[in-house]
């Protein structure tokens, strides 16, 4: 029987999953078909690490006072993407069996040997509640843990080797003597690893093989040039900015210039803006967002905010989402049909004027950029009116340097219909400055990123004449809402198509400061959070922060995009260049193997060298760079080689209160 069924137990989450190679069988039983292995040599040039598990093996005294040979370590911290393999010289399990454990800070996954076959198990042990209930009483275990996915696979022929991949598609796949058995949907991050002998008696002897760095090559070809950045950044909520200490505040904007995040994306007053028009930074006003159980978050201005950021250099983008009551109307179209409740032109630009006249005369100067409306969809003659009336308010009113962009929508696929109908008017699509859109039906090609390219490229082809603003980045999946490394670099891989595939001459995550209960919504929506626990401080909130400033932190405003071709399409490169010669070249190894990277067509290496990883929060490496042997790039790391100086609040820079 050569079918290969892999069985799901115990599902608590969205379905696994689960590639079938082979035509499968009925999945209502929990046993599953054998599979015949091919014969299998080990690959040449690996690492091999020696382990003995059983007989002969390395006694240890364990807690309890017991003692066992059945257990080995692994010594190397695992990287965040890895392929490992264990070659198996001796295979005597009598009646018990030989497990791989990987474990992580949250959960971890097993991979367990017997005489039945191979099992792969996901678990999760992050959490209390994950701790069963009989009636009201807790059966209390050592630790809590509960059993994620589940799927085993029989074999016949003999076991020579077990694999384990962890990739940048959020895969994790079993390879038995070389062939991919087994696979399954992981977003875990995993740092160690060890092997246990279970049962009585059996001796397992073998090696664990990793693979060697492999070469690379990454030329950068300064006549070629693309956009020149305008920045990064986000929504900094002020009701999150106003919850922080007097040294919070000033911690923050420590970050914020370290990170580069000097790009505010209001997210303004709506439905509660008053007629006159005098509330847009009344902190009592913001609304509750849509984020769980989280108190008001949202939909409020901070011009002492704004002030401040301005005085470091920063810009500001504003538009609309829902509109008030009295903005909007009930509209006729063309053929007779009544549309309810769209946005009134007139209104809209009037109050529009209205913010930007508060913000200069509070925050010292208008909006930098306005936007027709966020994620909100009007019919295509409403928007062509908005998009003049606004431009003809903005002029009669002395905002003539004033930009605009194109309402932006929640998915690129949508984003794509907009523009199509922005350009139905000749007239006001020429009244648009930058074309716009968010970006979240990404996540649906998280498992495989590339295949949102097709997306990208037709944006491009659609909008090129614009200059883009990326304007909304983050996860709002609740299948993805996790602290996962690998979840953030998926991101790093959008950040990157961004930069190369449409240009993106700005990119805003989300959010960047905002105040959560339910945390799930600070590892994924926003870069950072109020930490309570220790005074009221900025905190990165999950890895986001670190992956988003690889790029973030030396790729500054009037860099421009040059030329940068690498040799492996899974080492994904990025390269900007300043007026002043100064250089950033961004390398991102989505690969399972390490790559030594080789720079052509540079002068002399950059000065600095930052490491993103699990382990790495954008970490100056101080005296290291790329020699002549290049520089090794470790599976699912991030380098960043820059002349640019990491930004630092001014000594006795003073704080609009």
């Amino acid at each position: 029987m050569n079918a290969l069924l892999v069985v799901v137990l115990g599902v608590l989450g969205p379905v696994c999953e689960v590639r079938l190679h082979q035509v499968a069988a009925s999945v209502s039983g929990a046993s599953a078909v054998g599979s015949t292995l091919p014969e299998w040599s080990a690959p040449e040039g690996w690492t091999a690490t020696p382990f003995r598990v059983g007989a002969g093996g390395k006694a240890m005294h364990i807690w309890g006072g017991a003692t066992t040979s059945g257990l080995f370590f692994g010594e190397e911290l695992l990287p965040a993407l890895f392929e490992r393999t264990l070659v198996l010289e001796t295979l005597d399990l009598k009646e018990g069996g030989l497990s791989w454990i990987f474990t992580g800070d949250r959960g971890g996954f097993t991979v367990e040997v017997d005489g039945k076959g191979v099992r792969l198990t996901q678990r999760f042990y992050d959490s209390f509640g994950l701790t069963d209930l009989e009636g009201e009483k807790v059966r209390a275990k050592r630790h809590p843990e509960r059993r994620w996915f589940e799927s085993s696979v029989t074999h016949d022929g003999a076991l020579r080797s077990v694999g384990v991949v962890l990739d940048h598609k959020l895969g994790l796949a079993v390879r038995l003597n070389g062939k991919e058995l087994l696979h399954q949907e992981c977003a875990l991050d995993v740092h160690r690893h060890q092997l246990r002998l279970t049962g009585k008696g059996g001796t397992v002897v073998g090696r664990i093989l990793s693979p060697p760095p492999a070469e690379a090559v990454v030329r950068i070809d300064a006549g070629k040039r693309y956009q020149t950045m305008m920045g990064f950044g986000g929504i900094a909520t002020p009701t999150a900015y106003a919850e922080l200490s007097a040294e919070g505040k000033r911690r923050w904007w420590g970050l914020v210039c370290e990170y580069n995040l000097l790009i505010q994306r209001e997210y303004p007053i709506g439905t509660r803006l008053d007629e006159q028009m005098t509330n847009w930074d009344t902190l009592a006003d913001a609304t509750p967002h849509y984020y769980g159980d989280n108190f008001p978050n949202g939909e409020i201005s901070d011009f002492a905010y704004i002030k401040t950021l301005r005085r470091l250099g920063g810009k500001v983008f504003f538009e609309f989402w829902d509109l008030p009551h009295w903005a909007k109307q009930d509209w006729k179209d063309g053929s007779g049909k009544v549309h309810k409740g769209v946005a009134n032109p007139e209104v809209h630009a009037k109050a529009m004027v209205n913010y930007c006249r508060t913000s200069k005369e509070r925050a010292g100067a208008p909006p930098d950029v306005v936007g027709i409306q966020n994620e909100v969809t009007q019919p295509a003659e409403i928007w062509h009116e908005m998009t003049l009336s606004l431009r003809r308010a903005l002029d009669e009113a002395g905002f003539g340097a004033v930009r605009i962009h194109m309402s932006d929508h929640g998915h690129l696929r949508g984003g794509i219909d907009r523009a199509k109908a922005f350009k139905e008017s000749a007239e006001a699509w020429g009244k648009i400055d930058y074309s716009a859109t968010h970006m979240y039906d990404y996540q649906s090609r998280f498992t495989d990123p590339d295949k949102y390219d097709e997306l990208l490229v037709t944006w491009h082809d659609l909008t090129k004449e614009r200059p883009f603003l990326s304007t909304e980045l983050c996860i709002n999946s609740g299948r993805y809402q996790r602290t996962s490394y690998r979840i953030a670099l998926v991101m790093g891989e959008l950040y990157h198509k961004n930069l190369t595939l449409v240009d993106a001459i700005a990119i805003c995550y989300c959010w960047t400061l905002l105040n959560v209960e339910q945390p799930t919504y600070g590892w994924s929506r926003t870069l950072c959070v109020p930490d309570r626990l220790h005074g009221f401080v900025p905190a990165a909130s999950s890895h986001q922060l670190r992956v988003f400033g690889a790029y973030s932190r030396r790729i500054r405003e009037g860099m421009t995009r040059v030329g940068a071709a690498s040799s492996s399409e899974d080492l994904l490169a990025t390269a900007f260049v300043g007026g002043d010669g100064a250089r950033t070249i961004v390398l991102l190894n989505r690969s399972t193997v390490p790559r030594r990277v080789r720079l052509e067509g540079v002068d002399g290496a950059p000065r600095e060298m930052e490491r993103v990883d699990p382990y790495h929060e954008n970490a100056v490496c101080a005296g290291e760079g790329v020699d002549g042997g290049g520089v090794v790039v470790a599976p699912g790391a991030i380098v960043t080689l820059s002349d640019v100086a990491v930004g630092r609040l001014p000594a006795g820079f003073e704080i609009v209160r």
